[in-house]
């Protein structure tokens, strides 16, 4: 099946918000703060709330929803555990790497915003998820402090 442009950019995003769900639920594993791990908890739990959403609006464009890499994913989680443990503080090295994921997010929610030929739902849902991934930055920022 052959793909439309708007197909893959919202593919991306939808890969990006599951990505991050993953990378939270991982980190709120290692995290020995339980504020901070419920924090990143809820992120993951909204950010599959929104995937599911999006992949609805996939759905109406005749696409399916493309699955994370999990091999990628799991090396990307390993990688994170690594620098944590070999930062002088684990819990900010944790935090800048999923600040980092919900950045990620909000650049592949930018991106898919500035075209033209969205719906008028689809431009909302992902203005939804551009403002849920900088208020996600905000309050990780704040957790750090």
């Amino acid at each position: 099946m052959l793909r439309s442009e708007l197909q893959i950019a919202l593919n991306d995003v939808e890969v990006a918000l599951q990505e991050a769900a993953d990378g939270h639920e991982w980190a709120a594993d290692f995290v020995p703060d339980p504020q901070l791990a419920d924090l990143l908890r809820e992120l993951a739990g909204e950010r599959r709330a929104l995937a599911e959403a999006l992949g609805e609006q996939l759905k109406a464009l005749g696409d399916l929803p493309r699955a994370p890499d999990t091999d990628l994913e799991t090396v990307r989680d390993l990688v994170s555990r690594i620098k944590a443990a070999f930062s002088p503080d684990e819990r900010q090295a944790l935090l800048d790497d999923r600040a980092a994921a919900e950045a990620h997010l909000e650049a592949c929610a930018r991106t898919v915003l500035a075209r033209d030929d969205l719906s008028d739902e689809t431009r909302a849902l992902l203005q939804e998820i551009l403002e849920r991934a900088r208020l996600a930055q905000k309050r990780m920022g704040a957790t750090a402090s």
